[in-house]
């Protein structure tokens, strides 16, 4: 069957007790609870960002699953999805143990690209975090981007503006890195696309900032895969003509020198 004929559109039961881990809001909107485990906190008993995003590609699985336009219905037709940007804010980071709610839904696109929102609350429903995501689709074979179809990007609620406002890619080039680190690339960096998965490049950018950096902001857009046995070298650099503590980061290949990821940080002033 292709996969046109397997979207799911139909409207959802809502399910509202609390002690059910996903909750589907609406016919398209979609919520997952999560406790904050050990595995997910830095020191100060806090979430960190890599498990947030981690959260984050875990709710939008989830939820394109239900919808039948996961990656499992993608690959009968040789496709398959791969972030290409990630932009998300955090007002708050929630503690270990904290029961925190993620909320998505698909949010349109232009054709080449699909556009994803998340808002992070707390128990109290209170906003503690927003992310845009910008996602391909890509030809598994070729290993190119190609069309969305446009029963995917027409699933978009109507009237709901962005949780951040969508914009282009604008990251300056560094020169004299800061600092910079080495990477070599293992299978268990790898993900269901036997690429590294994105989350570890944020891994790698942010490990370059100086020790204790509070994260508010993360722009990072994903531009080439890296896979086993590569030597990926993460390099940073201040933004020192911004009054805001801003870093650039990016991510090449040691034996290309190819850009894999362009990223800037924003931490608390």
């Amino acid at each position: 069957m292709r996969l046109s004929q397997n979207l799911n559109t139909s409207p959802k039961i809502v399910l509202s007790d609390f002690n059910t881990r996903y909750h589907i809001v609406d016919n398209i909107k979609y919520q997952e609870r999560f406790k904050i485990r050990a595995s997910e906190v830095d020191f100060q008993q806090k979430a960190t960002l890599p498990a947030i995003c981690d959260l984050l590609q875990e709710v939008a699985g989830n939820h394109a699953q239900k919808l039948n336009f996961d990656i499992t219905d993608l690959q009968e037709e040789k496709l398959t999805w791969v972030l290409h940007r990630l932009f998300i804010k955090i007002e708050r980071y929630p503690d270990w143990r904290e029961t925190i709610t993620i909320e998505t839904w698909p949010s349109s696109g232009d054709g080449l690209r699909a556009y994803r929102d998340f808002l992070i609350k707390d128990t109290e429903d209170k906003i503690i975090g927003r992310c845009l995501s910008y996602w391909l689709m890509m030809n598994i074979e070729s290993r190119r981007p190609t069309r969305i179809p446009k029963e995917i990007l027409e699933m978009a609620p109507r009237n709901i503006d962005h949780v951040l406002t969508v914009n282009k890619a604008n990251f300056a080039e560094i020169q004299n890195p800061d600092n910079k680190i080495s990477y070599e690339v293992r299978k268990t960096d790898l993900d269901l696309n036997q690429h590294v998965n994105n989350v570890r490049y944020v891994e790698w950018a942010l490990s370059c900032l100086p020790e204790k950096s509070n994260i508010r902001e993360l722009d990072i857009q994903f531009l080439a895969e890296s896979v086993a046995g590569d030597t990926d070298i993460a390099a940073i650099k201040e933004k020192s003509d911004s009054e805001d503590k801003i870093y650039l980061h990016k991510i090449t290949r040691d034996s290309d020198q190819e850009v894999l990821a362009r990223a800037q940080s924003k931490l608390q002033g």
